[in-house]
C-alpha cells in the first residue's frame, strides 16, 4: 500500500484546531500564556517541514501569524525557572532555525529578530531538569551557533555531557536517573539527537546518528502487525509520535545504515497513522485531539498536559520535508518479518509477537516520580498488549475500582484497598525469562519470575513472604465491553476464562490454590475503549510467611486453545514444560 505526501499533508492540516476556544476545555500545570505558546508552537513540527523554507506557504498557517503577532509585539512569556516549559515549546524553533536558517528568520523584522534570539537565549539562565531536556539546549543552541547568531557554548556543553551521561549503550538511554525507558528514548532522545546531525557540523551529531541506527533493531518490535505501538509508560496521549523516530530516521537518511529497508518503515509508519485515523481521537467542536489515547480520556492525562499537548503528535509530520519525488512517496509498504520472542535487557522487557498482538513483559521500569499520575498502571504491570492495552484505577476503595489486570495486588485483610507492584528493588533478565524483587507497605516481600510461552501466553511465578495475613488478588488481560449483564464467564475449579466477539482472556492458577473470579471494571477504565470490561482473576487469603503461586495467562483478539503448560518446582528450579519445549529457571537465591 502506498500513501502519499498529499495525504499526509491533508491529515496534518484536518488536525489543526478550527480557533483557540478548545483552549479552555482543560486545565495543565503551566500558566495559561505558556498554553497559549503551546497551542502556537506543537503545529510548527508539521507547518515547518511541511512548508520546507517557503515563505509565502508559512505565512498561510495561523500559527505562524500568531507567533509573528508575539515577536513583533514582544510578547512571549517571560522566561524563568518557574515558567520552563516554554522551553520545550521552543525545540521546535531550534530545528527551524538550524535547518532552515534565513529561510525562516525572514518571517521576523531586524527588531523581532534580535527580539527572538534574545528571548530564546533568556533560556540559558534557568535551571533544567535533568534528562531529554538537555536537548533543548542543544537543539537552540545547536541553530544560534550554526547561524553565526548569539548563543551560549557554555550550555551547549554542559547539555551535551548530560546527554552523555544517561547513555546506557546499545541506542539506550534513560530518561535522567531513573528506570525509565520508554517512548521519551524514541521521541525525545533519537528524534532530537537525528535533527541535531542534520544541521549541526558537529561530529557529536553523527554519535547520535549512530545510536539511532542501533536502537533502530530494538524499537520495530515496539510496534504489532496491525500497526498499534505498546502501549506503556507516560504520556501516552501523544499517540502517533511514537512513529516520529521513524520519520526523523527516515528525513535524516539515517535508514540506509540499518537493517530495515525503506518500505518496512514506510510500513511500521502507515500502519500506525492508519490505526489512529481509525479512532475517535479528534474532538468534534474544536477540531483538536484530545487527551487521552484511544479516545477522550481525562484519566490518562499528566499533570503537564494542557488542551493544546497532543499535538506533539505532529512530530511524526517530520516527514512532510521531503520533496514530493522522494523515493519514500512511492515505495510500497512492506511488512516486518514477525519476530516471536525478543528480549531488551536495557527495556526489561522480554517481547513475544504473534499476527494479532505484542506483548512486552515488564521487569525493570517503574517510575522514580511516585507522583505521577497513575505511575504503577503506566510502568509497573507485568504485561503490556497492544491489542488489550490497560487499564486505569478510578478508587481507592474495592477490587472493582483498582485496575487489577496484569498485576497482582494486596489488602490487608478486611480493607478492600489493594497495592500493587510500585517500585522495583532488584532485577535481572535472562534470555528465556527474567525476575525481579519488589515490596508493598515496604514489608510484604515479592519475587516474581515472567516467563513468555508464545504470542498469546506467558507464565508468572511469585514467591511472597508476608508478615502479616492478607487477601491477594491477580489479574489477566482486561476483555472489551465485557458486561455482566449479558457475558457470562466460564469458571473453572482453578482458572477463570472470559470471552466475547473480541476475543478471549484468561488465567490459571497451575498450583490449584486460588479461587478463580472475574472482576467487571466501569466504563472509562481502559486506555483503548471506553466501555466497561471484565478480568479473570485469581484470589486467595495468604496467612503470614512464604508462600509461592504460579499463573498461567493467556489472551488474544482469536479465540483459541492455550497453550498446555506443565509446571513443576524442584529444590533449586521451576521446570516449564509445554508440548514444544522446555523451561529450566533457577531460583535466584541458589544463583
Amino acid at each position: 500500500m502506498v500513501f502519499t505526501k498529499s495525504d499526509l499533508f491533508e491529515y496534518m492540516v484536518e488536525l489543526l484546531p478550527k480557533d483557540d476556544e478548545y483552549l479552555r476545555q482543560s486545565g495543565g500545570s503551566y500558566l495559561q500564556e505558556i498554553r497559549q505558546l503551546e497551542s502556537i508552537l506543537r503545529p510548527f513540527w508539521g507547518i515547518i517541514p511541511a512548508c520546507n523554507g517557503s515563505i509565502d506557504k508559512l505565512k498561510s498557517f495561523d500559527a505562524i501569524k500568531k507567533f509573528q503577532k508575539c515577536v513583533e509585539e514582544r510578547t512571549l512569556p517571560r522566561v524563568s525557572t518557574e515558567n520552563r516549559q516554554i522551553a520545550v515549546e521552543a525545540g521546535v524553533l531550534g530545528y527551524a532555525i538550524g535547518q532552515f536558517g534565513e529561510a525562516f528568520l525572514q518571517l521576523f523584522s531586524k527588531a523581532g529578530r534580535t527580539y527572538l534570539i534574545e528571548w530564546l537565549n533568556q533560556l540559558n539562565q534557568i535551571e533544567f531538569p535533568t534528562g531529554n531536556w538537555y536537548f533543548f539546549l542543544i537543539l537552540i543552541n545547536g541553530a544560534l551557533k550554526e547561524q553565526d547568531l548569539p548563543y551560549s557554548e557554555e550550555r551547549l556543553a554542559v547539555a551535551k555531557e548530560g546527554i552523555e551521561s544517561f547513555y546506557l549503550g546499545d541506542g539506550w538511554y534513560s530518561d535522567g536517573e531513573n528506570q525509565q525507558r520508554d517512548y521519551y528514548v524514541a521521541f525525545a532522545f533519537h528524534f532530537y539527537g537525528l535533527l541535531y546531525s542534520r544541521f549541526s557540523s558537529d561530529p557529536q551529531g553523527q554519535v547520535y546518528v549512530k545510536r539511532a541506527v542501533i536502537f533502530a533493531n530494538d524499537f520495530k518490535h515496539w510496534f504489532d502487525p496491525q500497526g498499534r505501538s505498546l502501549p506503556f509508560g507516560r504520556s501516552l496521549t501523544y499517540r502517533f509520535a511514537h512513529i516520529s523516530f521513524w520519520s526523523a530516521l527516515v528525513v535524516s537518511g539515517a535508514y540506509q545504515k540499518t537493517d530495515l529497508s525503506l518500505g518496512e518503515i514506510k510500513g511500521i509508519i502507515g500502519r500506525n497513522l492508519r490505526f489512529w485515523r481509525q479512532q475517535p481521537i479528534q474532538l468534534p467542536k474544536g477540531k483538536n485531539l484530545s487527551i487521552g489515547y484511544g479516545y477522550n480520556h481525562l484519566i490518562l492525562s499528566e499533570d503537564y498536559n494542557a488542551p493544546a499537548s497532543p499535538m506533539w503528535a505532529f512530530k511524526a509530520f517530520l516527514l512532510l520535508e521531503l520533496p514530493s519525488d522522494d523515493l519514500f512517496w512511492s515505495v510500497f509498504e512492506e511488512n516486518l518479518p514477525i519476530k516471536t520472542q525478543t528480549v531488551q535487557p536495557h527495556a526489561g522487557f522480554h517481547i513475544t509477537q504473534s499476527a494479532e498482538q505484542t506483548i512486552a513483559l515488564s521487569n525493570l521500569q517503574y517510575c522514580k516520580n511516585q507522583k505521577m499520575y497513575h505511575q504503577n498502571e503506566k510502568y509497573t504491570k507485568f504485561a503490556y498488549s497492544t491489542y488489550f492495552g490497560f487499564n486505569l484505577t478510578r478508587d481507592s476503595q474495592n477490587i472493582e475500582s483498582f485496575a487489577i489486570d496484569s498485576t497482582l495486588a494486596f489488602s490487608m485483610k478486611g480493607h478492600d484497598q489493594y497495592q500493587s507492584r510500585q517500585t522495583i528493588s532488584a532485577s535481572k533478565i535472562f534470555p528465556t525469562y527474567s525476575w525481579s524483587r519488589w515490596f508493598v507497605w515496604n514489608e510484604l516481600q515479592v519475587e516474581t519470575y515472567l516467563v513468555p510461552i508464545d504470542g498469546a501466553t506467558h507464565l508468572r511465578i511469585h514467591v511472597i513472604d508476608t508478615p502479616y495475613t492478607v487477601e491477594a488478588i491477580e489479574g489477566g488481560f482486561p476483555l472489551f465491553e465485557w458486561n455482566p449483564k449479558y457475558d457470562q464467564p466460564k469458571i473453572y475449579t482453578f482458572s477463570s476464562y472470559l470471552e466475547n466477539r473480541f476475543g478471549f482472556s484468561l488465567i490459571r492458577d497451575l498450583n490449584e490454590s486460588r479461587q478463580p473470579d472475574v472482576v467487571n471494571q466501569g466504563p472509562n477504565t481502559n486506555i483503548y475503549s471506553p466501555e466497561k470490561n471484565g478480568i479473570p482473576i485469581l484470589k486467595t487469603e495468604l496467612s503470614r510467611g512464604k508462600h509461592t503461586i504460579v499463573t498461567l495467562v493467556a489472551g488474544s483478539s482469536k479465540k483459541k486453545a492455550p497453550v498446555e503448560v506443565q509446571f513443576i518446582e524442584a529444590a533449586n528450579t521451576y521446570h516449564v514444560k509445554t508440548k514444544d519445549q522446555e523451561l529450566i529457571i533457577k531460583k535466584e537465591r541458589f544463583r
